[in-house]
């Protein structure tokens, strides 16, 4: 079950433990969208919404998606970074092993 109050205290056990910056952070009693990471140019959006069970996370540098998973339609697919415009079906990923993927990506992009 997605809360609120877990993703928030989540991402702040995240922020501590790969030394990651919040950038931005607003929520609702429903509803959380955040960008943690390293600059304005490039970060992890997260938004959650307890009301649909959603966890949409994406990799975004320079404006673009480059790597994301999200619910829409009731099921989850994700955006590969090989091509982020697929919608390939995928399983509910958890906010870390999102996070890890991402950062490894980045090491790839020459980014980190």
């Amino acid at each position: 079950m997605i809360t609120i109050r877990k993703v928030t205290q989540t991402i702040k056990d995240i922020l501590d433990r790969y030394s990651l910056k919040l950038l931005e952070l607003d929520h609702t009693n429903v509803t959380l969208i955040a960008r943690i990471g390293f600059s304005r140019e490039v970060f992890i959006q997260i938004y959650a919404n307890e009301t649909k069970e959603k966890l949409n996370m994406a990799l975004v540098v320079a404006g673009e998606r480059i790597y994301g998973i999200d619910k829409e339609g009731g099921f989850y697919h994700k955006h590969p970074f090989e091509n982020p415009l697929l919608h390939i079906e995928a399983e509910p990923m958890d906010i870390e092993n999102f996070i890890i993927e991402s950062l490894e990506i980045l090491k790839k992009l020459n980014l980190l």
